[in-house]
């Protein structure tokens, strides 16, 4: 049957194609044309051969995405048409895509600060496809959704579903979160950072435990207690006067050690792990005492080392409980001890913050806080004792 003289034939702009790859998937991409100017646009979206309900499921959600986008794209062009085309797909770049634009600059960053990144888009990406929003634009990312995610963190599980994140972990992912927000915002491409219309009670906040630290008394206890592990004891005692992370330790190597110019002391001097910022500390008497003996052959220092972090955890946990401190103290602790207990001797602020390797002496503020809230603490034990 012919067509109606008034009936109007509209050719959509922008349509969806297919291509064949070779390991049998398909790409798709947009296929856009208008007033004889013609662009394609990759959407990294595939379909899979449907040899199963799952297969057939999943194509279909990809379809859908694949939908959204076309949609997207004839708005953008009817507002703006194709004549900077580029800065159109820019605009509606989607937060997936960005942030996997952010984890592929690995450039100067340490094995573990590239995983934290790896681990942070998978937890955006396990978000998205729980609020059913893999496609959100970046420009999108509100206030809302930043408190959204914020949530998620504190409930999300790992290894199976038998651990949560920590605070520090989700601080950390909060953090660098905001500064994908902050590099958008400086490319234009969004208007504010909403991570910074968050309230402080929105942020995910500080452990006490976390800062957690031995006094000099609690120190001398532990030291004389027993291990299960005696390398755990070594490196944690070599930690709590050193100041130098678990992953430092590992990897702290003799060829790291040094002797001072006037051949009275040895120094450490290494690139941290986890910054890859250089450090130099001094060893004391005590931080010798608890150093292994060179043997040939063995490039490590606490060369005995054989067992998982995991293990140092449990072993730390045990041998505290037994010497009677009841606190949480994890290895990391150690760190906080050195640099309390530094302070508590009369060092100051700025020598502890480069024997830490603190990029900015605000960090090591948090240190100096904490030694004179017990201060505080300690002169209030008298109020009202003489009433």
């Amino acid at each position: 049957m012919g067509r109606k003289k008034n009936e109007i034939n509209l050719k959509e702009p922008v349509k969806i194609r297919e291509k064949n790859l070779k390991d049998g998937n398909k790409s798709l991409y947009l296929d856009i044309y208008l007033r004889g100017a013609r662009k394609k646009e990759g959407l990294k979206l595939y379909l899979v051969p449907e040899v199963s309900a799952a297969a057939k499921l999943q194509n279909k959600n990809t379809w859908q995405l694949a939908e959204q986008i076309k949609a997207q794209r004839i708005l953008d062009i009817q507002k703006v048409g194709m004549v900077d085309w580029e800065k159109v797909k820019k605009i509606n770049t989607t937060l997936l895509d960005y942030v996997e634009q952010y984890i592929s600059d690995t450039a100067g960053l340490s094995e573990s600060s590239a995983r934290s990144k790896r681990n942070l888009k998978a937890r955006i990406e396990e978000h998205l496809n729980i609020i059913n929003k893999v496609g959100l634009p970046l420009c999108k990312v509100d206030k809302d959704y930043c408190k959204d995610f914020i949530v998620f963190l504190k409930t999300c599980t790992y290894n199976d579903g038998k651990k949560k994140l920590s605070a520090t972990t989700q601080r950390m992912f909060v953090n660098r979160f905001g500064s994908i927000m902050e590099n958008a915002l400086r490319e234009g491409l969004v208007s504010q950072n909403p991570f910074k219309l968050l309230e402080k009670k929105d942020k995910p906040q500080k452990n006490s435990a976390e800062r957690e630290f031995l006094t000099i008394e609690e120190l001398r206890k532990v030291m004389q207690v027993d291990c299960r592990y005696p390398i755990v004891k070594k490196m944690f005692l070599f930690s709590c006067f050193t100041g130098l992370r678990y992953s430092d330790v590992i990897t702290l190597e003799w060829k790291h050690i040094h002797q001072s110019p006037d051949g009275k002391s040895l120094y450490i001097e290494k690139n941290q792990v986890k910054t890859g910022n250089p450090v130099t500390v001094p060893l004391s008497n005590e931080a010798l005492k608890w150093m292994p003996e060179r043997t040939e052959g063995n490039e490590l220092v606490f060369h005995e080392y054989n067992i998982t972090s995991t293990t140092v955890e449990i072993i730390v946990d045990e041998w505290m409980k037994e010497a009677g401190i009841t606190k949480h103290i994890t290895y990391h602790c150690s760190r906080h001890t050195a640099a309390t207990t530094w302070l508590t001797l009369g060092a100051s602020l700025y020598v502890v913050s480069k024997l830490l390797g603190h990029r900015s002496i605000k960090v090591t503020e948090i240190y100096a806080k904490i030694i004179d809230e017990k201060k505080i603490e300690a002169m209030n034990l008298v109020n009202n004792i003489f009433v």
